[in-house]
């Protein structure tokens, strides 16, 4: 069995050296989330600058647990922190988990989808979101086209709701 090596931590991630293989462990992903919001006709996107791709980026609220959250619970804090909406731990329906990039990261992240009021704004956003992005499906759709959109995150949560929330409604019907 060959060595685990830590070549680098932070209080974030650590770079492991297993082997021949490189990789990243972050800490707090066990429990991080992602969240797909919809208020009535628009889907709710952050507008965030990050310094890993030198650009804004527009994508769901997400980000790491914090000791002792569940990962409803982090999904519940991070769209309240990102967006100044506040929502029920009953209005989170589970879409499924990704794996970022795991030909380098080790976590994996669980995805949620919420409903909400315009009524659950109760304060601002954090000052690292530049604004808040209310799209329609059908700008989301050309965002995506026009590579307005490309966090891998919000890609997967749209298809994950396309395919899990869309379907059941179409079944509905």
């Amino acid at each position: 069995m060959n060595e685990k090596k830590i070549c680098f931590q932070n209080k974030w991630f650590q770079v492991v050296k297993e082997g021949k293989y490189y990789f990243i462990e972050e800490f707090n992903v066990k429990n991080g989330a992602a969240v797909l919001l919809r208020e009535k006709n628009n889907f709710i996107f952050v507008k965030i600058f990050r310094k890993a791709i030198n650009s804004y980026s527009i994508e769901i609220p997400r980000g790491y647990g914090e000791k002792g959250e569940t990962p409803e619970e982090t999904a519940i804090r991070e769209v309240y922190e990102e967006t100044g909406y506040k929502i029920k731990k009953e209005n989170l329906a589970y879409l499924g988990e990704v794996y970022p990039n795991n030909g380098l990261l080790s976590s994996k992240i669980k995805i949620f989808y919420a409903n909400i009021d315009k009524t659950d704004k109760i304060k601002k956003a954090l000052d690292e979101v530049e604004n808040i992005v209310k799209l329609k499906i059908n700008k989301i759709n050309e965002f995506i086209k026009n590579d307005l959109i490309k966090d891998a995150f919000t890609l997967s949560a749209l298809f994950l709701y396309e395919k899990k929330i869309q379907r059941k409604k179409d079944e509905m019907e």
